[in-house]
């Protein structure tokens, strides 16, 4: 295989991911014509032929993962009918990944049916990046065909480390941040401490477990959603003394202010991957996506 026989295919919100992977492994790119109707129904075409190539579906479901995964579904056929030899989905953040367990009777256990349905769509294997995983330990518990679960955190500590310094406590907001914040302090050669975070709905948040003095704090995560969990603990850091507080994550997806909502608390500034385009996206998560792909062009 050649690199000439592989195709970045790009779905909405994927332009610039697409772009910066297709450079690093010296790949075409072909970005899908993908649009809305006003019915909210999905058109998708794909733009250029793919008969005998390894066909590498992006799609980045974002803030909207329901037409991220329809956009999935039509493409992947598409091209599956226009004769590609395998067809390759990198879904940056994975949607629904929170969802499980059936945390109470009768609820869909998200996660394994969103899996269930893209192994569905013909796909030899899935790249992801930093995917939420909590009582799935692996993204191979997840998934039948090969998955990579890419990392960012380092390129994040790296950025954290070059434009702020390396004088930082990492702090994970809860237990299932533990992962992160262990990878983060890692590069930063920093201690990392774990909070113990008590839900008592959506967004109503209660952070328990800073004792001690810290100069300066950077709370790791692998998501903002509505951002509570994290302005609760910046707050929580700052009434402890904490000068600094600085805010990373994979996922910026910023629902209901969440930005606003952690700057009031007090830190200083966040920084985000490009997984989802948000403002505070200052790292790239096309070296570790490519990363993936080489392995996979490999085997």
């Amino acid at each position: 295989m050649t690199r000439q026989d592989i195709l970045i295919l790009p779905g909405q919100g994927c332009a610039h991911l697409g772009l910066e992977v297709s450079r690093i492994l010296g790949v075409p790119l072909a970005p899908l014509t993908s649009r809305e109707f006003p019915d909210k129904e999905i058109y998708v075409k794909v733009p250029v032929e793919v008969a005998g190539k390894v066909a590498v579906l992006m799609v980045c479901p974002g803030r909207r993962p329901n037409d991220a995964l329809i956009e999935a579904l039509l493409a992947a056929r598409t091209i599956s009918r226009l004769g590609a030899k395998e067809i390759v989905l990198v879904v940056p953040y994975m949607p629904y990944a929170r969802q499980d367990e059936e945390f109470n009777p009768g609820e869909a256990v998200s996660i394994k049916i969103v899996s269930e349905f893209l192994e569905s769509l013909g796909i030899s294997a899935l790249v992801t990046v930093d995917m939420h995983l909590h009582r799935f330990k692996e993204v191979s518990d997840v998934f039948r065909v090969r998955a990579f679960n890419a990392t960012v955190m380092g390129e994040l500590a790296r950025f954290v480390r070059e434009n702020y310094g390396h004088d930082y406590v990492v702090v994970a907001p809860d237990v299932e941040a533990r992962q992160w914040a262990e990878a983060f302090s890692r590069v930063l050669n920093a201690e990392y401490i774990v909070l113990e975070k008590e839900r008592r709905g959506d967004e109503n948040v209660e952070i328990k477990g800073v004792s001690g003095a810290i100069r300066g704090a950077v709370i790791v995560d692998d998501i903002i959603s509505t951002g509570s969990t994290v302005a609760t603990t910046v707050s929580l850091l700052r009434r402890n003394s904490v000068e600094e507080v600085l805010v990373a994550c994979t996922h910026g997806l910023f629902v209901s202010g969440a930005e606003s909502k952690i700057l009031s608390a007090g830190a200083r500034d966040i920084v985000t991957s490009n997984t989802v385009v948000n403002p505070f996206a200052r790292v790239s998560a096309a070296p570790p996506i490519a990363r993936a792909l080489s392995e996979i062009i490999r085997e």
